[in-house]
């Protein structure tokens, strides 16, 4: 079975090439094991889907489904929820993602996981993670990151930059770990979210739960993206799908938000605790074979 590894649809916003594999929304080959070098090109033909395309409801007008339109609707877009999500001084995020892995005999299979994200602008964050019968995280006070693995019974520490996003650098180029959800430190830090995008569209409005969205999708060079952003005054991300479209089985990632605005955290909640037993390892800094294979 290969694990997949998606490109970083906005990772040249914190000047990391796009060509170099991130695992979007994940931690990185240290925390969950999730990652993997990208799978070389196999014998597995893509399977044909009998399923009629919702895209057939797009109409015909001009412009309309050319692989080479821009549609400035979609990318402004993008640009406000950005600016958006950077006003945002604390907030809270419960995910839920699904991310393929391949099989050897070619077939797509999901993992899933749910994420909750706590952060408080500029320099505290904590992110739990559940699947796979596992916890795993992060803890972040504004002086050293903690990342531990509840079910291997270990934790390690390292100093960390004074900012969140100095963080999210410091963990992607110094260790090669991903900030869970990660695309939402990415969006608007003040570089162009959409320098790389080939073709943008918009698709109308759609309920996601109770909450009415408005459908964009994008193409670049190695991966499509869809996202659903939140209408009204709060242009919040919905939901996203990444599909990997440099593999012959075209693999997924896709992830669901729930937001909670301006909650009030307990100090605490940025300290880490270990769990009785739990043993502190050393962290190593990454090698120069980025995203290799867990333990």
């Amino acid at each position: 079975m290969n694990k997949i590894v998606f490109p970083g649809v906005i990772a040249r916003t914190l000047a990391v090439p796009l060509a170099r594999p991130v695992c979007v929304a994940l931690m990185g080959a240290f925390m969950l094991g999730g990652c993997a070098h990208r799978q070389t090109a196999g014998t597995h033909e893509p399977a044909q889907s009998n399923v009629p395309s919702p895209l057939n409801d797009l109409g015909s007008g001009p412009g309309e489904g050319s692989a080479a339109t821009i549609d400035a609707r979609a990318t402004n877009a993008i640009d406000a929820m950005g600016q958006y999500l950077r006003s945002l001084r604390t907030f809270e995020v419960d995910a839920d993602t699904a991310t393929d892995a391949v099989l050897d005999n070619g077939q797509n299979v999901a993992f899933l996981h749910h994420t909750v994200l706590k952060v408080k602008r500029p320099d505290r964050l904590r992110a739990d993670i559940t699947g796979n019968g596992n916890v795993r995280g992060i803890v972040y006070d504004g002086h050293r990151f903690t990342i531990f693995n509840q079910k291997k019974g270990y934790y390690a520490r390292h100093d960390a930059p004074p900012t969140l996003d100095g963080l999210v650098r410091d963990l992607v180029t110094n260790w090669h770990i991903e900030t869970p959800l990660v695309d939402l430190f990415y969006w608007g830090n003040g570089k162009p979210d959409d320098s790389a995008i080939q073709s943008a569209q918009t698709l109308g409005n759609e309920k996601i739960d109770t909450r009415t969205c408005t459908h964009y999708a994008y193409r670049e060079a190695d991966v499509d993206w869809e996202l659903w952003v939140e209408t009204g005054r709060r242009p919040l991300p919905c939901k996203m799908i990444i599909t990997d479209t440099t593999q012959p089985t075209r693999p997924r990632h896709e992830v669901t938000y729930h937001w909670r605005l301006n909650p009030v955290f307990a100090a605490s909640t940025f300290v880490f605790h270990p769990r009785p037993g739990a043993r502190q390892i050393e962290l190593k800094p990454a090698d120069h074979s980025p995203y290799g294979e867990a333990e």
